[in-house]
């Protein structure tokens, strides 16, 4: 096997990869939608069932509300670097010591309410999974770009 026939076939392999990762990254950003509109609907029921004004923004915190800190947060560690650039892999961290942010719009509200919070959950995961799925798409991408560069050369040298 020659070192041309070993680049094509890496080549397919990463090809491959590359559409499989295209697929999945499709079907996580189906999931997201789907989240983020479950979690607008029951957001929408909440509001329907506690009154327009008890579900809005003059519930959120403003300027002159006590500091705090996120429920969660997304951190990203570095990789190793690929090809000029910072690879990122995306993980939450919840913060256990805060109020649950359902807690703003009182202490009995519908339980649309705290569905609409856990759809929202479920929509960062799948963000945050669609984000680590695109880091390794653009990296396939890139070392495809690399070996068709080789492939090139070596076809220019014979």
């Amino acid at each position: 096997m020659t070192e041309l026939d070993k680049i094509c076939t890496v080549l397919d392999k990463l090809t491959l990869d590359a559409l499989t990762l295209m697929e999945e990254e499709i079907q996580i950003k189906l999931n997201v939608e789907n989240a983020m509109c479950g979690g607008e609907t029951h957001l929408a029921k909440s509001r329907y069932i506690l009154g327009q004004n008890s579900v809005s923004s003059l519930q959120l915190p403003t300027e002159n509300s006590p500091d705090f800190d996120a429920v969660t947060t997304v951190v990203g560690e570095d990789d190793e670097e690929l090809f000029g650039q910072k690879a990122r892999t995306l993980e939450v961290v919840k913060n256990e010591e805060q109020i649950d942010p359902v807690r703003w719009f009182g202490y009995l509200v519908p339980q649309d309410l705290y569905h609409s919070q856990s759809m929202f959950k479920q929509a960062l995961q799948w963000i945050i999974r669609a984000v680590n799925v695109q880091t390794r798409l653009i990296e396939t991408c890139g070392k495809i770009e690399q070996l068709k560069e080789l492939k090139k050369e070596l076809l220019v040298a014979k």
